[in-house]
């Protein structure tokens, strides 16, 4: 999957397939643009063998903060699934901070651990000196452990964000 730049606010990822021995990247343009949170900006999938789910940890828009450069709202961090690639859950909203010019994580890495999921983000987010000058230039490094991920639902996001996911997820 490739992030797609875009200023629509529905964001959009390429699901593509590699032919001629991984050389060269194919895909339809009629169905492999699919919709999914948090598109616009780097994600990384990874199959979840226990659940048989793709999963990622993407920043997600919630409607609250859509606008013409969904690539720049990064104070979001949601855990989503698929079974297939094609049509994607947002599951919970992991981190948030209702700021979006000065706090971000991205560029999120994670690995299974067991029944936790474990990851790294360069976060932008107070330090008691200023803070980072954007949401861009992170100030952190930071480590997270989500414990039994896989049980979280919207009712695990903070509060007010559980009934935007439940509109995302129904195509609202």
């Amino acid at each position: 999957m490739y992030r797609v730049s875009d200023d629509d606010p529905q964001e959009k990822a390429l699901v593509g397939t590699t032919c001629g021995e991984g050389t060269v990247l194919g895909f339809d343009p009629l169905k492999d643009f699919v919709n999914f949170p948090g598109g616009a900006k780097k994600f990384i999938v990874r199959y979840d063998q226990a659940t048989r789910l793709y999963l990622s940890l993407t920043n997600w828009v919630p409607k609250r903060h859509v606008g013409p450069k969904p690539d720049r709202i990064r104070n979001t961090l949601a855990l989503v699934s698929s079974p297939d690639l094609y049509h994607w859950t947002i599951r919970a909203v992991v981190l948030h901070h209702p700021e979006v010019k000065f706090h971000a994580f991205q560029y999120v890495d994670f690995r299974f651990d067991g029944n936790d999921l474990l990851a790294l983000s360069r976060t932008a987010y107070d330090d008691g000196l200023g803070g980072a000058n954007s949401f861009h230039n992170a100030n952190f490094i930071t480590f997270h452990r989500f414990e039994n991920f896989r049980a979280l639902t919207p009712q695990d996001s903070p509060e007010g964000l559980e009934g935007e996911i439940v509109q995302w997820n129904s195509g609202g």
